[in-house]
């Protein structure tokens, strides 16, 4: 594993990427952005948070780390509620199925990072990718409807715990 403070190029860069994937976050008011690699995975850390990653099983694109959202919320991001029957198993890596959803936050569109959050306190569970728009998900009954791409436990999360 490498750690290291990023330039100010590839800086400036980070920050335009992350802008153009989601414009309601502003990443200027980190003062201390690192990167850490692993394998094929980098992982950029704001201020001593884990807050993105970066890995070819994730097309590449930058995502949310959870360790970033529970500590810094998540009202920048589209979010889903579940029922408490549906925690457990998307805690663990489960795609989400429609009869799981209790409400849907905010609009977004197919293929965009939504949040699935827990009944209770809204605490997030997982990072997904949306296999529809969410007004399609709305009009559905059952099926699949969001992919995991990062959860408690998974190797993301294990990189951030070594850091």
């Amino acid at each position: 594993m490498r750690r290291w403070l990023l330039s100010k190029k590839d800086r400036r860069l980070l920050v335009k990427t992350i802008r153009e994937l989601y414009a309601s976050f502003n990443p200027d008011r980190y003062s201390r952005i690192e990167i850490v690699v692993e394998d094929d995975v980098k992982l950029y850390v704001f201020d001593g948070i884990p807050a993105f990653i970066e890995a070819r099983e994730l097309g590449e694109r930058s995502i949310p780390h959870l360790l970033f959202l529970l500590r810094r919320g998540y009202d920048w991001l589209p979010s889903v509620i579940v029922d408490q029957g549906a925690v457990r198993p998307i805690s663990r890596g489960a795609d989400l199925m429609r009869p799981g959803i209790v409400e849907i936050r905010s609009d977004f569109r197919k293929g965009d990072i939504v949040v699935v959050a827990e009944p209770t306190r809204g605490l997030p569970l997982a990072v997904h990718e949306a296999l529809y728009d969410s007004s399609e998900i709305r009009a559905m009954e059952k099926g699949r409807v969001t992919r995991s791409l990062h959860h408690v436990g998974d190797r993301f999360w294990k990189l951030a715990e070594k850091i």
